[in-house]
């Protein structure tokens, strides 16, 4: 069976998808600053592991929406599904009891990719998601290079809140691509 959607309807699914993994993102950030929420694992803490990890997989799979609807060039688009592909697999690593040292490395790996897509998403843009984007990339590439620092987990705090007002951005954005596609057609 195929999905098929026109344009607007894509666009659509994309700004719902962008505000929703904007809200996602901003709760499951928020854990990150609360060990006992961050270190769960379904060996450690089931009960507490299990729903932190539905919430990371649902807001990694809410961009997969995003991507295409977004304007950068294909290779940096693969960029960005390959950042979803490795934090969501490094979330399921740590349910499953892998040590930190094994699946943080991943992930800062992926932070790579996203750092990438998210920027040629910026430099495609203007006002503050392009500003905010380029700040969060930065944030994102520079901490994975760095991660292995005393104390460098203070670089990574900002992107707390820049990831979730980027993508909300990003909605706003997609949003009104909807509202300038709708009225050209109108007008066709």
């Amino acid at each position: 069976m195929s999905w098929h959607f026109s344009s607007l309807n894509r666009v659509t699914s994309a700004t719902t998808a962008a505000y929703l993994a904007s809200v996602l993102f901003a709760i499951h950030l928020v854990t990150y600053l609360i060990p006992v929420l961050r270190d769960a694992t379904g060996l450690t803490a089931p009960l507490i592991a299990e729903p932190l990890t539905i919430l990371a997989v649902a807001e990694h799979l809410c961009i997969f929406l995003i991507i295409p609807a977004l304007p950068a060039p294909d290779w940096a688009r693969i960029a960005g599904y390959g950042w979803l592909v490795v934090d969501i697999a490094s979330d399921i690593m740590q349910l499953n009891g892998t040590p930190r040292e094994n699946y943080l490395p991943l992930r800062y790996g992926g932070h790579i990719s996203a750092a990438l897509w998210i920027l040629l998403v910026s430099l495609n843009t203007t006002g503050a998601l392009r500003i905010i984007g380029i700040l969060l990339a930065l944030d994102l590439a520079i901490y994975s290079f760095i991660a292995f620092i005393p104390l460098s987990f203070l670089l990574l705090l900002p992107s707390l809140i820049l990831l979730p007002l980027w993508l909300a951005l990003s909605g706003r954005f997609l949003a009104r691509k909807k509202t300038g596609d709708a009225i050209a057609k109108k007008h066709q």
